[in-house]
């Protein structure tokens, strides 16, 4: 695995002298005051500090906090270049966007304009990391600390992927499961599922990591991206078994096996207008919420799989959207937030509070001109894990 960090490691201490006399509880105070990007570099000072920001009771602390303080995560390409963007979502609602301090972080792309964007895809965050693609690599990275693990490169001779990353809470883990489409004139099909273990950050015994082959006895092709909830990775899929052909399936991060969730009837899943997306803390289905006026399910009860629909109008929106937007999220606040799916000029996005019935157009401050490939995830969680 290759392993890439922006930032140079000072040299290494180990005597802990100017941290000796304070206790632990206070130590980790401080630590929790600190940016999630100045943390990785604290590492190399002295054992102690060492033990303490990789140990598993800090990491979940400082995670807890980061969720009192909702984040937007952005991500773009300039000039073969991948961004990733952290502002406070806080900035929605303020006059003045810009007076916000945003963590950068980039990675250096192998740019091929002739697979451009197919083979950059950017995978929604789980628990503070990210995953994306440069070309035939697999790259997860922490945005928030600015560090980029390159991953050992997948034997395969087919070119269709598909890769969605998932945490297990309860071996703290975190997984990318990758596959490969077979697509045929009789059927389409993911084949070659395989998985990569990362640990959560806390200290562990230190394994080879390596991709290992697992089975799937759900014959199906991955449509949308996925959505990570407690342990379980979600995504709208096509089946070719005989019946209902849209599904979605649900991975277990921890057992590795997957299942189906039955839609309700004449719901299917569209390539390019389904979007899973977290609603309370609940996984919802949304199509075609590009129009301003669209129907939502949201899975109430994954057990016995049954759904509640819920119908969004949101108000003046011929008057607000300039350009092609889509619903991407919503909130912890309980605001919709669309996002541009093409756009001329600055980037904005467009809220909506179902409560009050108000609709607003936003323009997001600070990432930019030439922008490309821009995706905009919600709620993002702060995580200070060294890969």
């Amino acid at each position: 695995m290759e392993r890439v960090t922006k930032e140079n490691d000072p040299q290494k201490r180990d005597d802990g002298s100017s941290f000796s006399s304070l206790s632990e509880d206070l130590i980790i105070e401080i630590l929790l005051k600190l940016p999630t990007k100045s943390i990785p570099k604290l590492v190399v000072v002295s054992k102690l500090l060492s033990s303490i920001i990789r140990g598993k009771h800090f990491i979940d602390l400082y995670q807890k906090q980061s969720l009192s303080r909702p984040r937007f995560l952005f991500s773009f390409d300039r000039e073969c270049t991948r961004f990733f963007q952290i502002k406070p979502s806080q900035s929605l609602e303020a006059a003045s966007p810009s007076s916000y301090t945003s963590t950068v972080s980039s990675f250096s792309l192998n740019l091929d304009a002739r697979l451009y964007p197919l083979s950059y895809n950017v995978y929604p965050p789980v628990c503070g990391l990210i995953c994306f693609q440069d070309l035939d690599k697999v790259v997860v990275s922490n945005p928030s600390t600015g560090q980029f693990l390159v991953l050992p490169k997948v034997r395969t001779k087919r070119k269709g992927i598909s890769i969605f990353l998932g945490y297990d809470p309860v071996n703290d883990e975190y997984k990318v499961l990758w596959m490969t489409v077979l697509q045929t004139s009789r059927k389409v099909v993911s084949e070659e599922h395989q998985v990569f273990t990362l640990g959560g950050g806390a200290q562990k015994e230190k394994k080879e990591a390596t991709w290992r082959m697992i089975k799937c006895k759900v014959p199906h092709y991955p449509v949308t991206k996925g959505l990570c909830s407690n342990g379980l990775v979600y995504y709208g899929a096509w089946s070719n078994s005989k019946g209902k052909r849209s599904l979605i399936v649900c991975f277990d991060v921890r057992l590795e096996e997957f299942t189906r969730v039955k839609l309700p009837d004449g719901l299917e899943i569209v390539r390019f207008g389904s979007v899973l997306m977290n609603y309370h803390s609940k996984v919802a289905l949304a199509n075609h919420s590009d129009l301003g006026k669209f129907n939502m399910w949201v899975l109430g009860d994954v057990v016995k799989q049954e759904w509640s629909k819920i119908s969004v109008v949101v108000p003046s929106w011929k008057d607000l959207c300039r350009g092609n937007f889509s619903c991407i999220g919503v909130v912890s606040s309980g605001e919709f937030i669309f996002a541009p799916v093409y756009w001329v000029g600055p980037f904005c996005v467009i809220s909506y509070d179902p409560k009050e019935d108000i609709a607003r157009r936003v323009e997001i401050e600070g990432l930019g001109d030439n922008l490309r490939s821009v995706s905009l995830f919600l709620d993002h969680v702060e995580r200070p894990i060294i890969l």
